[in-house]
């Protein structure tokens, strides 16, 4: 366990110096006039210039001790608390229905398998699987816009003023990793269906829902291996997902940030999420030492 942990951290730290490293590339464009209407663009780059930005991104934390202040004179990090709290309001509940409701309905399907109402859900699991989650956010939309024209109650469909402006965002990113666990859970029941165990827990007159039992407690190795899946699905689609929405969380001004060549300050949003990822993996090798100390093949 320690040793994963060490190896956990390394990557950590390798991530976040692979990812200042492409922060602080060149990316300021050069527009040159030619004369009347034409005008050429480029993105110059030397090592000189990079090496010049390396060094003022170092100073900038020298002089300031810190991120330093934004542009309105506001701490950066008491900004970035903030923030990450409207994340939370999307990140938690999006982690535990993907983890929770996914791998029950993948109980479901399996349980099922055989019935109509296995195929339907294993149908309608392989359609929503196929859609991005940017798409479902604007059918999301449409559809709610078109429901208002017919008399259903007005509400305000982006920002982040009102306490329900973060379900749209919230569920757009939770559909496809929850039927990724839907998906794989079934899959991963299936194929326990082929153990030694299960004829020995027949033999011994189980009942189906005994067996069942014994079978999702030797696929929870699997299962929570998917938890940094899951969560690195969610932290990459949060930004794209508040920036459709006009949703002002940290990775709303992460993109701003960056697009602003606001290094310190986008380093400053990125850190909570590689902590988010950093402390899911650690959490989820502690659970697989602590609870399930026992490999799978043996009937618990």
């Amino acid at each position: 366990m320690a040793w994963d942990f060490i190896k956990s951290l390394l990557v950590f730290l390798i991530i976040i110096f692979a990812f200042v490293l492409l922060l602080l590339l060149p990316r300021e464009m050069d527009i040159t006039h030619h004369g009347g209407l034409v005008f050429t663009a480029d993105f110059p780059f030397t090592f000189d210039l990079y090496k010049e930005k390396i060094a003022a991104f170092v100073e900038h934390f020298r002089m300031e001790k810190g991120f330093g202040n934004n542009s309105m004179g506001v701490p950066i990090l008491e900004e970035v608390q903030k923030l990450l709290l409207r994340d939370f309001t999307i990140i938690v509940p999006a982690l535990l229905l993907s983890m929770g409701a996914g791998t029950l309905l993948g109980i479901v399907q399996f349980y099922f398998r055989d019935k109509i109402i296995g195929k339907v859900q294993a149908f309608f699991s392989w359609i929503f699987s196929s859609i991005p989650d940017f798409f479902l956010f604007i059918a999301l939309q449409y559809l709610l816009i078109k429901l208002f024209y017919i008399g259903v109650p007005k509400f305000s469909l982006y920002g982040n003023d009102h306490w329900y402006n973060f379900l749209i965002p919230m569920i757009a990113i939770t559909v496809f990793p929850m039927v990724h666990m839907v998906k794989f859970t079934s899959a991963a029941l299936e194929n326990e269906m082929g153990q030694d165990y299960l004829r020995t827990a027949r033999s011994k007159g189980l009942t189906t829902l005994n067996i069942l039992k014994h079978m999702i407690w030797n696929c929870l190795y699997s299962i929570l291996n998917q938890t940094q899946f899951v969560m690195l699905y969610l932290l990459t689609s949060l930004p794209i997902m508040q920036k459709l929405a006009s949703f002002q969380g940290a990775g709303y001004h992460l993109l701003t940030s960056i697009q602003e060549f606001d290094e310190p300050r986008a380093l400053a949003f990125m850190l909570p999420y590689l902590l988010m990822m950093f402390a899911t993996i650690v959490l989820s090798k502690l659970l697989k030492y602590k609870l399930l100390p026992q490999k799978a093949g043996a009937l618990q």
